[in-house]
């Protein structure tokens, strides 16, 4: 239930493994995109944070140390992500530095739903790339045209079920994910929650 696969991914991109390193980076820069600009900096210093944020993991061992049994990936990414704003708060001298200083939460709601927001967006993407008609449900839906209720319940729980998935990839305990999913159904509508059989 629980692949390997992220975790390989990141040791072989702590050692420089140049597939892994692009694999890492495009996988994860558009939620740490997000996160920074929701937190007020713009997009030219947004970017200047995420090419920071991954000079940082990946120069470093934090990749190669990163252990799964130590804690969530998304705290990891966050923590790093969060002082590399309060550096280029200080090196920029804003107003902002004192309330970015603080030692990094495991939890911060902006960045927890930028997180889930991306999951739901590969989710949503994975169902085009397949040619699924769920994928088209999903968006006539979102875009307010009136849905079948039964296709648009079906899509749904094919979406949750490949959201459930993404975060899988992040876990390293069936405990560790059942939390994960409880944290960020709270960000989702609807939320990761197993769909209830009809």
């Amino acid at each position: 239930m629980f692949p390997t696969t992220l975790w390989s991914t990141i040791r072989q991109a702590g050692k420089h493994d140049p597939g892994a390193l692009q694999r890492f980076a495009e996988r994860y820069r558009p939620v740490l995109h997000d996160f920074v600009r929701r937190r007020g900096f713009g997009e030219s210093d947004a970017e200047d944070v995420c090419q920071d944020v991954f000079v940082r993991v990946l120069s470093g061992a934090v990749l190669t140390g990163a252990d799964p049994a130590k804690g969530r990936f998304r705290s990891l990414l966050l923590t790093i992500t969060t002082r590399v704003m309060a550096d280029l708060a200080r090196r920029m001298q804003r107003q902002r530095t004192e309330s970015l200083e603080r030692e990094p939460a495991d939890r911060d709601p902006d960045f927890d739903q930028s997180w889930a927001l991306h999951l739901a967006r590969t989710a949503l993407e994975r169902l085009r790339e397949e040619g699924s008609p769920y994928y088209e449900v999903l968006v006539d839906h979102l875009s307010g045209k009136p849905q079948d209720r039964k296709r648009l319940w079906n899509a749904r729980r094919k979406l949750i079920a490949l959201i459930r998935h993404e975060v899988a990839l992040t876990c390293s305990s069936h405990r560790e994910f059942e939390e994960e999913v409880a944290y960020l159904s709270g960000f989702l509508r609807p939320g990761l929650q197993k769909p209830k059989k009809e």
